[in-house]
């Protein structure tokens, strides 16, 4: 399913969960921020310690990685909408949380390959490399399981309130969907030798995004319970 798709729905559920919950007991809304960006909740207590939380969140950023003589730009680029589950098992501000996101999240690659990179059989070529890009992006899975705790100061209680999480989102493998070479130079005598060396990168890439299979989620939110 479209990744756009799966967004779009979640976000329907979300609001139909306002209208068919909100009844039920407390309605909490908060602003955030952490290691999945900026981003707003709103939550409904289903019983006095259970409550069904919906969020959207985004982030944007970049990094610099040198794989196999290539000298990339990385930029991470996250949309997610989380579905949760709170539990406060002692009635209190603590809670272990359950739940999953859907994801928009790409990595979005740049690279400028060194001179060192040429195999030497063809180093008379080498001063091409300043004329050459290899650029990409990298998938996630759309749908991402997430557990971790919690702690909200607010709980069973009305007016302003600060809480955070703490937690795994299970993303799954970094997957390159795309990796290709840019330039204006004519390299067709060469094609094989590119396309060996750009399924080599692929492997190199997803190994150097191992890290965000199970992304750490920390933030901390201001809320308001009605």
């Amino acid at each position: 399913m479209n990744k756009k798709c799966v967004v779009g729905a979640a976000f329907m559920l979300l609001v139909g969960s306002e209208s068919v919950m909100g009844a039920q007991g407390d309605v909490t809304v908060g602003a955030k921020v952490g290691t999945l960006g900026a981003g707003a909740e709103v939550m409904f207590a289903l019983q006095d310690d259970l409550a069904l939380r919906g969020g959207i969140n985004y982030i944007i950023f970049d990094f610099d990685s040198t794989i196999s003589e290539i000298d990339y730009t990385m930029e991470p680029e996250f949309k997610n909408l989380t579905m949760l589950l709170d539990w406060h098992p002692f009635s209190g501000a603590f809670r272990l949380t359950g739940g999953f996101s859907l994801n928009d999240n790409k990595v979005n690659l740049d690279g400028s390959a060194s001179r060192e990179a040429i195999p030497s059989q063809y180093n008379q070529y080498a001063y091409l490399t300043d004329l050459v890009q290899v650029q990409g992006e990298v998938d996630f899975n759309s749908f991402a399981p997430y557990l971790g705790i919690g702690w909200t100061s607010s709980h069973g209680e009305s007016g302003w309130g600060v809480s955070c999480d703490f937690g795994v989102l299970f993303q799954g493998a970094a997957t390159v969907s795309d990796l290709s070479v840019v330039t204006d130079v004519d390299y067709g005598s060469f094609q094989g030798e590119v396309n060996d060396y750009l399924e080599e990168q692929k492997k190199e890439i997803q190994d150097e995004l191992d890290k965000y299979e199970y992304y750490p989620v920390a933030s901390i939110m201001l809320n308001y319970t009605f």
